[in-house]
């Protein structure tokens, strides 16, 4: 899953090639690689390639801070997980 969300993001959203190679920990924030029009790229691409459905409460800086952080909180919402979650 992290080379996935990597490639996507370094191949979609870098518009500074000298940030790559990206590594899975770094600040998607602070390098400025993800700002709103990224994010809401990003979100349409977790959603279409994991079956995710991404609620506007879970945009927060913690969920898409790096490759990491995102993988994380796909994890954590694919689908047969939140019943688990919840329960």
């Amino acid at each position: 899953m992290e080379t996935v969300i990597n490639d996507y993001v370094s191949r979609e959203l870098v518009q500074d090639q000298g940030l790559l190679p990206l590594t899975d920990d770094t600040s998607l924030l602070e390098t400025g690689i993800l700002d709103s029009l990224n994010l809401l790229r990003l979100v349409v691409f977790l959603e279409e390639r994991f079956g995710i459905a991404v609620g506007d409460a879970d945009l927060l800086p913690d969920n898409f801070a790096s490759v990491n952080a995102i993988c994380g909180y796909v994890r954590a919402r694919e689908p047969g997980k939140q019943e688990a979650v919840r329960g």
